[in-house]
């Protein structure tokens, strides 16, 4: 039997499946809402394990995702080309960005009722003068152009031979720098104020020993983010409100504790000056 050739009306038919169904398939793949996370105040002991939490609340609320990024290049280049989409950084690393990318804060993070934290820098022993500090070793949980991004705004850039001439030593969390001072590991330890006080209700006779060598200012907690012309978007609107409903339900809590926070706020006037 001879096989009856195409006609017209087939044709035409294949090519409105192709322009149709095909288009359809690639852009539901696109449609995700993603938050970007990458801060260099804290190290991430498992990028995996906080992607499928994350992942697994937001999706309960419909097409969202979250892509955590452990090296900063990494994630400055990627969210360069993203028009769409949340970003989840330090306001240290805001700052930066705000130099070369149109964008906005939307929410600050809030933690035990605040929005704002102070770095101490603390030794076992007493430090008089910042050029007692040269070739020290500083512990950190911080990345290692934040630590000593830091330390330079707490002596000034003329000491930033000093702060160059420091080894970082990066540790999981602020209470392992502490500790490795403690433990003659590092001779001085870059953590938050809180994290300093926390360590007098766990070992106050360590916390004794050690000495403050200096205190930053007060610096705005991580800020979530948004390129200047998406925010008018619904489904990033949406993914904003589920955020901050977050510490509600103990799920949501509970990803938050995971980035050491308690909740999200909007930006006031008065903190968006700590930007400037």
């Amino acid at each position: 039997m001879r096989r009856k050739p195409f006609t017209h009306v087939m044709v035409a038919a294949i090519l409105f499946l192709q322009m149709v169904y095909f288009p359809l398939k690639a852009s539901s793949a696109e449609e995700a809402m993603t938050i970007y996370f990458y801060n260099p105040e804290t190290s991430v002991n498992n990028f995996a394990s906080l992607k499928n939490s994350f992942d697994g609340y937001l999706s309960v609320f419909g097409n969202y995702r979250f892509q955590p990024f452990s090296d900063r290049e990494t994630f400055e280049k990627f969210i360069e080309k993203k028009s769409e989409g949340l970003y989840l950084v330090s306001s240290w690393h805001f700052s930066k960005l705000q130099k070369r990318l149109p964008i906005t804060p939307l929410l600050v993070s809030v933690s035990k009722g605040k929005s704002t934290q102070r770095n101490a820098l603390t030794s076992k022993k007493p430090i008089k003068n910042p050029s007692e500090l040269t070739n020290k070793k500083v512990a950190s949980a911080g990345a290692e152009s934040y630590t000593r991004n830091i330390i330079k705004k707490m002596f000034g850039e003329d000491k930033a031979g000093v702060v160059d001439s420091l080894t970082v030593l990066t540790v999981p969390k602020d209470i392992d720098a502490l500790m490795a001072v403690g433990f003659g590991m590092a001779d001085l330890a870059l953590t938050s104020e809180r994290s300093l006080l926390k360590l007098k209700t766990i070992n106050e006779k360590q916390y004794n020993n050690l000495k403050r060598v200096a205190l930053s200012g007060p610096a705005l907690l991580p800020l979530v983010a948004a390129k200047i012309g998406s925010t008018d978007d619904d489904q990033l609107r949406d993914l904003v409100l589920i955020l901050q409903q977050m510490p509600k339900t103990k799920e949501g809590d509970r990803n938050l504790k995971m980035l050491g926070l308690d909740g999200w706020k909007k930006v006031s006037d008065s903190e968006l000056d700590l930007l400037e």
